[in-house]
């Protein structure tokens, strides 16, 4: 499955290809609630070969260390203009 968005006020646009007929997931961790501001977030699940994207000049990354076996350390990319979350990403993003 093709997934395509954006983020709201456009700078940011991705696709990334999913094998799973229902790519979505809520996630209630501490992290994701603190850096949403709300009780959860929605993430999309998808192959991160496949992710394109433009507007990578309007990211900036938040980097979050978590020293459990599950989490582990990650990237958030976050909009500058908007403070809007548009990525989760393993470690080694970018790299």
């Amino acid at each position: 499955m093709l997934l395509e968005g954006s983020c709201h006020c456009g700078a940011v646009r991705f696709s990334v290809h999913s094998a799973h007929p229902q790519p979505f997931n809520l996630c209630y961790c501490s992290i994701c609630r603190k850096t949403a501001g709300g009780g959860f977030v929605i993430n999309l699940g998808g192959d991160s070969e496949t992710l394109e994207a433009t507007g990578r000049d309007s990211i900036t990354a938040y980097r979050v260390e978590r020293h459990d076996e599950v989490t582990g350390e990650s990237q958030r990319a976050i909009v500058t203009a908007i403070s809007a979350a548009v990525a989760v990403q393993p470690r080694g993003y970018g790299h």
